[in-house]
């Protein structure tokens, strides 16, 4: 049985989609998560023998959050193996699932096992400790893996410019020494986007200046960035306390299916998130909308909500404005792009978006504050040319490396 701690990046060097990341100690085997390829990556489904195919030769499999790209093909683990991850991104793809969403429809919910941030959990040669993170994933999580004297820290996807950036350094205070960092590069290749630079602060900001200077504001919005729905709430609390003495307010509105998640994050997560402001939609609303005023969160699949948006945008185009919080590079295609363009075309389209993936300058600084003896990096478009740290190994999809 080999005494050296060996990792195994099965996907992840050259791509940030569907990563998946073996650490092998003492006989015990673990994987940290496997996700499905973003659109444009390379389709091909991810087999790792002895946990996908084969007899099974995995102890667990831990996820770091919910998002696709992580968990996405967690449904073909072989079904004796555990899968660990916290409640909350259990109850997020129940809900999916309840909603007949396809995001998710093939995950066996039965066969996870919960994680709770700070509770070590002790799986064969290894002691880990979740530690809760900043993402655009709530309850998102670290890893600390301590191989006896070996200890590893996983970052998973973070960042340092949201809003429990504080909470997420205290959490990583009195690590010890880390001899392995694997840590996120998303952000290491891409052009520079102010626009994605926003603090979490500076969105909630500028959401609010547009919910006061617009009658009707849309929404394009990850379904499970409740960051973004909670700051969309706040806007909503400071414009109905502006104008209560008039009497003027507006409606907070999203559909059944975001009203469900919403119920699932104040419920795992009350410390971070309250949406007592919002309504579901109806059309027995229609003219109190009209007349009011709103936010609504526009689900572009929805014929509905487009021809509400169409109506408003072409009857009410100077009150009316569409606020995209997405990844800018969504937009390019599809019904996404149409609904954009025809917004864009009126200039009625304001992007407003915070990354969920640290910068480079957050990252170099991270680094140094963790000081590991080694780094890999993970989640990233290329290893070419990416000597970003000192002391960091380059490695290639499925090559195994010792320690």
């Amino acid at each position: 049985m080999s005494e050296k701690v060996k990792v195994n990046v099965h996907r992840g060097t050259n791509t940030i989609g569907g990563c998946c990341t073996e650490i092998t100690y003492k006989g015990t085997r673990i994987a940290i998560d496997l996700g499905s390829p973003l659109p444009g990556e390379d389709k091909k489904k991810l087999n790792v023998q002895g946990l996908t195919c084969g007899e099974s030769k995995f102890d667990a499999v831990l996820c770091t959050h919910y998002h696709g790209d992580h968990i996405g093909e967690i449904n073909r683990v072989n079904s004796d193996i555990p899968i660990y991850m916290s409640d909350f991104a259990k109850e997020v793809i129940k809900a999916y699932q309840d909603n007949k969403k396809t995001q998710y429809s093939e995950i066996d919910t039965a066969n996870i096992r919960n994680l709770s941030a700070g509770r070590e959990l002790k799986i064969g040669s290894f002691l880990i400790r979740p530690i809760r993170s900043d993402h655009s994933a709530a309850e998102s999580f670290m890893f600390l893996i301590k191989a006896d004297g070996f200890n590893i820290l996983h970052t998973g996807d973070f960042r340092l410019h949201g809003k429990y950036r504080d909470e997420l350094i205290e959490g990583l205070t009195n690590l010890g020494k880390i001899d392995l960092l694997i840590t996120e590069g998303t952000t290491l290749f891409r052009k520079k986007n102010d626009e994605e630079n926003y603090t979490e602060e500076k969105v909630e900001e500028l959401i609010r200046g547009y919910i006061d200077e617009n009658k009707y504001c849309f929404f394009i919005l990850s379904s499970t960035n409740f960051d973004r729905f909670q700051g969309i709430t706040k806007s909503i609390d400071s414009f109905r306390a502006k104008y209560r003495r008039i009497r003027r307010g507006k409606y907070y509105l999203v559909d059944d299916f975001q009203n469900k998640l919403l119920k699932v994050a104040e419920k795992y997560s009350p410390d971070r998130y309250s949406f007592k402001s919002h309504s579901k939609y109806g059309r027995n609303l229609n003219a109190g909308m009209e007349e009011k005023g709103f936010a609504m969160q526009l689900r572009t699949n929805n014929q509905e909500h487009e021809e509400i948006f169409k109506k408003y945008m072409t009857e009410y185009t100077d009150k009316t404005l569409l606020i995209y919080s997405m990844w800018s590079g969504y937009m390019e295609r599809g019904k996404l792009k149409k609904i954009t363009d025809f917004a864009r075309e009126r200039n009625r389209l304001r992007i407003v978006h915070s990354s969920g993936h640290v910068t480079i300058q957050d990252l170099e600084g991270f680094v140094k504050t963790i000081n590991p003896k080694n780094v890999i990096v993970i989640h990233t478009e290329s290893q070419e040319q990416l000597n970003v740290f000192e002391n960091q190994i380059v490695v290639e999809d499925g090559v195994e490396v010792e320690f």
